[in-house]
């Protein structure tokens, strides 16, 4: 399966968009949001090698929103620059 955040990211890519600022990320069932629901490890992954550390992950709860910076959600990364070294 793909995941919201990386087709998001990749139908993003394709139009030639790759200044990310944010995501906002909700979760639940019959348009009713019921927990966090913080991206999977591979999106973490696709942001960190698209996205600055200080991109900002927000996700959606029934109360509100948490915020994060990547640098906090995916701590020990490795960019796309790191990996062209």
């Amino acid at each position: 399966t793909v995941c919201a955040e990386r087709t998001a990211f990749f139908k993003a890519i394709s139009e030639g968009n790759r200044d990310f600022a944010a995501i906002a990320i909700c979760g639940g069932k019959d348009g009713v949001i019921t927990g966090r629901f913080p991206p999977c490890g591979v999106c973490r992954q696709v942001m960190r090698e698209f996205c600055r550390d200080d991109f900002r992950v927000y996700m959606v709860t029934p109360d509100g929103y948490d915020g994060v910076t990547l640098a906090e959600l995916l701590p020990y990364s490795f960019s796309a620059e790191e990996c062209m070294q």
